[in-house]
């Protein structure tokens, strides 16, 4: 099977992708990648660390605004390769996906559509949301469907019976570079890579990622000067950038919090993954990703809230409340604050909490499942 052609269609190439397809590649090695650049006024940028005739860029040509509506510059390649099969990131406004089902006829290739399986922020209802329509009408004549995560599926599969062509490819991170990294901390130890940090307090609490609104990252800051009146010894380190950065760094000046530090963006894995390996607990009051996978491997236990069905992304479904993790009542900074000082406070529930969190990784997050579920699509694809 090593031999089948694969063209993966992706608008962009951020960083935590190119680990997965490079695996992906190892695996089928007549794959290529064909990403562009993000949309101008956009927080997430393509990775600086793509190499091989594997990585080909083209140029997205944008409409409108919003950064949603696109069309890339793919169609000589596409011409020129005949792939066998084409996977291509799945949203409505990828112009790509129309004339890729146009040119299915000619050239004769396999259409696999890939992606999160609905609108986060709207949920999915084809019966009065005529994007939904078409994104239901999109998967039923696809040859196959990869969803980020089971809810995905079963959003879709609930207004559908024409769904035996639908796969779960569980979202993740390239797992297997982020144990090694651990393995290579827990041999250097919490306590020298804070020194190295130049992590003085006792307690350290993380949030990595985009400052964006729906991050509510300003939930946090208030949670955590309130857990620094209480308990002094702390500390939190902010990490990322994005349209919220000025606005969050003013809050934290006007809360008089001592220890909250803005590091900037940090793309370094190896640094990254410090930060997060010497946290008591991530914490992300809004939407949840991978940053919860990203969490895990480390043995970092994630605080989040209590959202309604479809606000959270896949990274809710691999949290257990208690076991590697807790959810605040929706909008209760006071709640945060109560379980970030209940963390600190019990030595043997963090100890627990970070055991499972990195169990969770292992068992449920790996890069392997993601591997599986592209080959369970590809296969089937390849056969019908």
């Amino acid at each position: 099977m090593d031999n089948i052609k694969i063209f993966i269609l992706q608008r962009l190439l951020p960083h935590y992708r190119t680990g997965f397809f490079r695996k992906f590649i190892q695996k089928r090695p007549c794959s290529e990648i064909i990403y562009g650049q993000p949309f101008k006024a956009e927080s997430l940028k393509n990775s600086t660390e793509v190499s091989g005739d594997k990585f080909i860029f083209r140029k997205n040509f944008y409409f409108g605004n919003s950064g949603k509506i696109f069309i890339s510059d793919i169609y000589t390649d596409l011409f020129k390769s005949r792939p066998d099969v084409v996977i291509s990131v799945f949203n409505v406004g990828n112009l790509n996906i129309y004339i890729l089902f146009l040119l299915r006829y000619f050239l004769k290739y396999k259409i696999i559509l890939w992606s999160f399986g609905y609108d986060p922020v709207k949920g999915f209802n084809p019966e009065k949301n005529f994007a939904d329509k078409l994104r239901l009408k999109l998967s039923e004549k696809a040859d196959a469907v990869l969803f980020y995560w089971e809810k995905g599926k079963k959003e879709i599969e609930s207004f559908t019976k024409n769904s035996g062509h639908f796969f779960v490819a569980p979202n993740t991170l390239d797992t297997d570079r982020q144990f090694s990294l651990k393995y290579k901390f827990d041999e250097t130890g919490i306590e020298n890579l804070k020194k190295e940090l130049k992590v003085n307090e006792k307690f350290h609490f993380i949030y990595t990622g985009r400052l964006l609104k729906d991050k509510q990252v300003d939930l946090l800051l208030k949670a955590f000067k309130k857990l620094e009146e209480i308990n002094p010894d702390c500390r939190l380190s902010i990490i990322g950038n994005g349209s919220e950065y000025n606005y969050l760094k003013k809050l934290s000046e006007d809360l008089k919090a001592v220890n909250i530090y803005f590091l900037g963006e940090i793309l370094d894995e190896e640094t990254a993954g410090k930060w997060i390996y010497i946290s008591d607990a991530y914490v992300m009051p809004g939407r949840l990703g991978l940053s919860v996978v990203h969490s895990f491997c480390f043995g970092t236990p994630v605080i989040s809230q209590k959202k309604n069905s479809h606000y959270h992304g896949e990274g809710i479904g691999y949290i257990k409340e208690g076991v590697n993790g807790f959810l605040a009542s929706d909008g209760n900074v006071n709640e945060i604050t109560e379980i970030m000082n209940r963390i600190i406070s019990d030595k043997e529930l963090s100890e627990k909490l970070k055991h499972n969190a990195f169990e969770t990784a292992k068992n449920d997050c790996s890069v392997d499942k993601m591997l599986d579920g592209f080959d369970s699509a590809i296969n089937y694809v390849m056969k019908n």
